[in-house]
């Protein structure tokens, strides 16, 4: 749950730098089943057990914000939001 939890706070930074107000919860991979979001943020390496949504921001780095800023801000674009 450690690197949920950064990832969590990297979004929440991320999301405040772009203008744009979020709730953001933290899970462990293997407790997302069931689970509803607006979107999922992972980290590169749950892109197997993730595949096939087109729901998902995938970061190399959890901890820069720069980096996650810029994956969520090419989703909301490619999305039109």
């Amino acid at each position: 749950m450690g690197s949920s939890l950064i990832l969590k706070m990297s979004v929440e930074s991320a999301m405040k730098q772009l203008g744009r107000e979020c709730d953001v919860e933290h899970w462990a991979a293997g407790t997302m089943e069931g689970m509803r979001a607006d979107l999922i943020v992972a980290a590169e390496d749950f892109r197997d057990e993730l595949t096939g949504r087109d729901d998902v921001v995938f970061v190399t780095n959890i901890v820069k914000v720069d980096e996650v800023k810029e994956a969520l801000n090419a989703y909301f674009t490619s999305k039109g939001i």
